[in-house]
């Protein structure tokens, strides 16, 4: 008879030697049919959520007593304390597994009025499965992607960044569930999109200022990713780009061992006179006139909103100068 041993997130990574984790709250795993059936076993009655992304091949699993045939493109997201088993499945196998603790997911749901009708609906509780298209199980490994991304690499918001990932991936699963709101999930979904923007912008502005790339990380085209960014915030990617570099070189004039050149290269221009280009353009004066006015306060340079300065001659167009050019 099995064992009723309910597992912990922590617990269970531990004993299988998962090493993509953050703390007790999520996990990820590239599993091929020896790994699946290995973690579907274990399954079985556990405190979290298991999102399974099959991407390839076929497989047969049990869900308290009930038989699932999983097919290539396809999704199956197990809930906390469900009894589960592995069946069978092919030899030519590929997936991947998202997991998360069970609070963790559940207060995302229970904090958003577009998603909370599944607990009213007793979605949380159930096995759900679904057959994808190509472009759906695409944008799945795309956020799945991410999070291992997010999980490996150092941010000051890691958890924060995960939630609004595994938000995205509540709100694709509720979609194809059924919604009846729509447009509200739409605006949520759009809101989640910007808000991974911003946090990607602020880390990766350095050195990266084309809009492909915060797409690519995003697993989304520049295209979309440009139109969702002016619709909720009225601002441009490029904009938001300008932003935070402009920013980032006032701080850096204000520090009297850095030279302006060692400032041009830390911020990734091509070389001083670019940079002088640009903060000119941003400021009205050059990086040495405002390395001199600093320690002076001139009434013409009043702090903005966003780190900005106002000075004559300050534009408040950000679509003056493509990044892609400096």
């Amino acid at each position: 008879m099995k064992s009723e041993k309910q597992h912990s997130l922590p617990d269970f990574v531990r004993h299988n030697g998962i090493t993509t984790a953050f703390g007790s709250v999520v996990a990820t795993a590239v599993v091929n049919e020896t790994t699946f059936a290995l973690l579907m076993k274990q399954l079985h009655v556990v405190h979290f959520y298991a999102v399974f992304l099959l991407i390839d091949g076929e497989a047969e699993v049990c869900i308290d007593g009930r038989n699932v045939r999983l097919e290539q493109h396809s999704i199956l997201r197990t809930s906390p304390m469900q009894h589960t088993d592995f069946v069978s499945c092919s030899n030519s196998f590929e997936g991947r597994f998202l997991f998360v603790e069970a609070t963790f997911y559940d207060d995302m749901v229970e904090n958003d009025d577009n998603l909370r009708d599944a607990f009213a609906l007793n979605l949380l509780n159930t096995c759900f499965y679904k057959t994808l298209s190509e472009t759906q199980t695409s944008e799945f490994a795309g956020i799945i992607t991410q999070i291992e991304r997010t999980i490996g690499q150092p941010h000051a918001y890691k958890k924060e960044m995960l939630g609004f990932l595994i938000h995205l991936m509540q709100m694709h699963i509720r979609e194809l569930i059924g919604y009846q709101n729509a447009g509200l999930h739409d605006m949520k979904h759009k809101e989640n999109i910007f808000k991974i923007f911003i946090h990607l912008a602020s880390n990766h502005f350095k050195q990266q200022r084309q809009i492909n790339f915060y797409a690519d990380r995003m697993n989304i085209t520049s295209t979309y990713l440009s139109r969702i960014v002016k619709e909720v915030s009225g601002n441009t990617v490029n904009g938001y780009l300008q932003s935070f570099l402009y920013g980032e070189a006032c701080k850096l004039l204000q520090m009297a061992d850095k030279t302006i050149g060692e400032i041009a290269f830390e911020l990734h221009f091509s070389d001083q006179s670019a940079f002088t280009n640009f903060f000119k353009q941003r400021s009205g004066m050059s990086p040495k006139a405002y390395k001199r006015y600093h320690d002076q306060p001139n009434p013409l340079l009043q702090p903005l909103h966003g780190g900005e300065y106002r000075s004559k001659g300050t534009s408040s167009d950000d679509e003056r100068q493509p990044l892609n050019d400096l």
